[in-house]
């Protein structure tokens, strides 16, 4: 396999590491809160420093061009990488299907032509590592998406939580006083 199928096989295994940990609850939701928000807040100190380490802080500074910050909090975020990661990924996979699709053609017009046996060799050759293509970035993709479902559910069911401990603090006070 290439650089960017061993790349891509990796993702897939770490994704199926993720999703094991977040089905799995050993985890609390608290924690998995807590490392949504490191992980943004991590993000958004790297593009402030990239911000002022490149000059542009002072510009905008100067400038008065305060929106500027509202973009970047805008477009540096988890979400928006999340989602140029899953467009990658479904770029990737729209490709793997057009090499499916011109490795079936050429395999169809050698079946009806008089080809010697290493050129169909060749071409089953090409039908695995096409197929395998195929299913290694449609199953990263689709365990993106799957993932950043049950993220959201996970998120939701510590938010919910947290306010059933707050209302459920509340209530034994009044019940108290």
């Amino acid at each position: 396999m290439t650089i960017l199928w061993s790349s891509v096989y990796g993702v897939l295994v770490v994704e199926i590491g993720l999703l094991v940990a977040l089905l799995v609850s050993l985890i609390s939701t608290s924690w998995w809160c807590y490392l949504v928000a490191a992980i943004n807040r991590l993000i958004e100190e790297t593009s402030g420093k990239i911000l002022q380490y490149s000059g542009v802080k002072t510009a905008i500074e100067t400038l008065n061009a305060t929106w500027v910050y509202d973009w970047r909090r805008k477009l540096f975020n988890a979400q928006m990488f999340f989602w140029t990661f899953v467009g990658f990924l479904g770029l990737l996979f729209l490709n793997c299907l057009r090499q499916l699709w011109m490795v079936e053609i050429i395999r169809t017009e050698h079946k009806y032509q008089a080809v010697d046996e290493m050129a169909k060799l060749v071409d089953n050759v090409n039908m695995f590592r096409a197929q395998r293509n195929v299913y290694i970035s449609g199953l990263t993709l689709f365990l993106a998406l799957v993932i950043k479902r049950v993220f959201s559910l996970v998120i939701t069911l510590g938010r919910v939580r947290d306010e059933r401990d707050k209302y459920k603090k509340f209530f034994t006070e009044q019940k108290d006083s």
